[in-house]
């Protein structure tokens, strides 16, 4: 009976430890080949795999940074999802396959980032400000802001550098948008005024969750307990 609740601990423990990646096209936005300094055009430029609101003074661009933008490069890949506003909120998202699971916790990732070179108008005029959030069935699940030159739990938006974000929710027996498909949202928030534009670039987006999703994968050190689990139980099979 010890033997046997040794191994069933074991594998509640690798239930516990389970994470799964919820696939989500283009995250580093890298489907588009650009030369270094290069960006997609300037306008309502479609982002691949991605849909975007094409808000009036809004412009929507993929880009791929150089030193002068971010002298420590980009996290992740070598593009970054460009959104400019210019007084209006400039918005873009993807619906995944995954539908919203109940009783389950996810984890919303990915980098902010402001560039050095970014100020279009005057200095000072150019600032950061975005929100991202997971919504379902336009459901705000978890937003998080980013906006008012601060990325993420209070650190500052820092010129020319790349802020992790990473946002954990949890849902109930019965969340809002239950079985609807998950969709991510990435915002560049608008002041309100054409002389403040605001812009932010992200990349290395990411979405985990705990529940085993079908359509995901479990994270490597599910498989190392569950073999452990399994080791185990082979080893008691053999000494009977």
């Amino acid at each position: 009976m010890k033997h046997l609740s040794a191994t069933l601990f074991l594998c509640g423990l690798a239930a516990q430890s389970q994470a799964a990646s919820i696939t989500i096209l283009n995250p580093n936005f890298d489907a588009q080949v650009l030369a270094p300094g290069a960006t997609a055009g300037f306008g309502y430029i479609p982002i691949t795999d991605w849909s975007q609101n094409d808000a009036p003074n809004t412009a929507y661009t993929v880009y791929n940074p150089v030193a002068t933008s971010y002298p420590g490069g980009v996290p992740g890949g070598n593009n970054v999802a460009d959104l400019l506003s210019d007084g209006t909120n400039a918005d873009i998202w993807q619906f995944l396959t995954t539908d919203l699971q109940a009783n389950d916790t996810y984890t919303l990732s990915g980098y902010a980032g402001f560039r050095l070179d970014t100020n279009i108008f005057a200095p000072a005029l150019d600032g950061c400000g975005g929100n991202v959030s997971v919504e379902a069935g336009g459901n705000i699940l978890n937003p998080q802001v980013l906006g008012g030159n601060i990325n993420n739990n209070g650190v500052p938006c820092s010129p020319g550098t790349f802020t992790p974000f990473s946002i954990t929710f949890s849902t109930g027996a019965n969340p809002a948008g239950l079985g609807q498909p998950l969709e991510i949202v990435l915002q560049t928030n608008g002041t309100g005024s054409v002389f403040e534009p605001t812009e932010v670039d992200y990349t290395g987006i990411t979405l985990t969750d705990t529940s085993g999703t079908a359509g995901t994968v479990p994270e490597p050190q599910t498989f190392a307990t569950l073999g452990a689990a399994l080791a185990v139980l082979i080893a008691l099979r053999s000494r009977k």
